[in-house]
């Protein structure tokens, strides 16, 4: 297959606002960008897709305000009705930059709800958020998360339980968001990416485990952390379904958590920081393993 392309998800260079973004990453070798809901102008929707546009990136993978159907600890409404809503206007407005994925996640039941009933009610709002992503022909990307890290925040930590939440919302239009940093150490992962490829997003999260992880929001850049990234780069490509990787970092500087990292990410020169990045990525990339 041809070398994914590199792309960068806005929430990298968190400060930053979308006309410094489309800049920063232009310069830095990217060719696509990830848009982040909030990082749109209120009313501003057709200039920001002209600039869009004119910067020549493409909108690979893009993330609602609303991203969830139960309540994640990002600022947000907590009926999961209002939510699946939010979720479906952010896919609206999404549609026009031609992304390739819009992501979601389930989110956790609260205390008090039976399990199951949790279970239902994600499964129902992600099916009536994936037949409005249908009818604008657009991807809806469920992603798991890492089961130690923000096992609090999802119901799905792993690739087979994914597919099978996939598989009772049963929209051929949602597949798996794959994330090298919440999958990385999971049972099996290497066979599983390859088997399942198929059912995956054509776009990719990359970034790298810190060996000091300090908290939720302490991402290294690829090539910079613990993780056996040419690993699981060979086995995505083996499935030939990747064409894109996108670049997403957080880096706490006491904007995510009471933690102030004085070597943030995001303190740092953006240019810098996704140019390393990519170099990172290209090196990884041409030492992946075949599995």
């Amino acid at each position: 297959m041809a070398d994914p392309r590199f792309s960068v998800s806005q929430i990298t260079t968190f400060h930053q606002s979308l006309d410094e973004d489309l800049a920063n990453y232009k310069a830095a070798g990217a060719e696509g960008i990830g848009i982040w809901e909030f990082k749109l102008p209120e009313g501003k929707d057709t200039e920001s897709l002209a600039k869009v546009r004119d910067s020549g990136l493409k909108v690979t993978t893009c993330i609602p305000a609303t991203l969830s159907i139960w309540p994640v600890p990002f600022p947000g409404p907590q009926d999961p009705d209002v939510r699946t809503q939010g979720l479906c206007d952010a896919i609206g407005r999404f549609a026009p930059f031609e992304p390739d994925v819009v992501l979601c996640l389930t989110g956790p039941p609260p205390a008090g709800v039976e399990p199951a009933e949790g279970r239902r009610v994600v499964v129902e709002g992600l099916r009536r958020a994936a037949k409005v992503a249908g009818e604008h022909g657009l991807i809806l990307g469920l992603e798991p998360l890492h089961r130690k890290v923000y096992g609090h925040w999802s119901l799905l930590g792993d690739i087979p339980g994914t597919i099978e939440m996939m598989d009772e919302i049963g929209e051929p239009n949602v597949k798996l968001m794959y994330d090298l940093y919440h999958l990385w150490d999971t049972d099996d992962v290497i066979e599983q990416t390859v088997r399942l490829g198929d059912r995956m997003c054509p776009g990719v999260h990359i970034c790298d485990w810190r060996a000091d992880t300090r908290n939720d929001f302490d991402r290294a850049l690829p090539g910079e952390g613990i993780m056996d990234t040419p690993a699981l780069l060979g086995a995505l490509d083996a499935t030939g379904a990747m064409t894109w990787v996108d670049l997403e970092i957080f880096s706490d500087d006491g904007s995510f958590s009471d933690m102030d990292f004085p070597d943030s990410l995001w303190k740092q020169d953006p240019v810098e920081v996704v140019a390393r990045a990519k170099a990172g990525f290209e090196k990884a990339w041409a030492a992946r393993k075949a599995p």
